[in-house]
């Protein structure tokens, strides 16, 4: 049997500014995800179009988010669904041919629909193209 499962004290990266990020983001949403139209914040991410990672001019650009309920965030971070030049959302071929009902009626219902469009910060178009280029798991 495994041994274990006490606390450890572990030091970490802490993302200076992504609070910051993530509020401009949200509200710029007005508090919704922008497939979906989930309006709770505790379901919802401030979700980078180019990673925190690749870019770091771009890691607070409000223009460089997206507000997406959890799910879609994590499909969209694992390029798994992204978004064409009108901002509607394209599913990957991995989720276009699942089985898996699920699946379809959570990303399959949303594809070809534009994204609800924020007030301010609209997602800038180069780096959605990025996305669609570089993490989009395309044919």
């Amino acid at each position: 049997m495994p041994t274990g499962g006490e606390d450890v004290l572990m030091e970490t990266k802490t993302r200076r500014g992504q609070e910051l990020f993530r509020a401009a983001v949200l509200s710029a949403y007005q508090n919704r995800c922008c497939i979906t139209g989930v309006a709770d914040a505790r379901l919802l991410n401030a979700s980078h179009i180019v990673p925190w990672r690749e870019d770091p001019e771009n890691r607070l650009n409000p223009r460089n988010g997206l507000c997406l309920n959890a799910l879609h965030d994590r499909a969209f971070d694992r390029g798994l669904i992204t978004f064409d030049a009108d901002l509607r959302l394209l599913l990957s071929p991995q989720l276009a041919q699942t089985q898996n009902p699920f699946v379809l009626k959570a990303f399959g219902a949303y594809h070809g629909q534009q994204i609800e469009l924020p007030e301010k910060f609209t997602p800038d178009l180069v780096l959605m193209q990025h996305h669609r280029e570089r993490i989009f798991v395309g044919a």
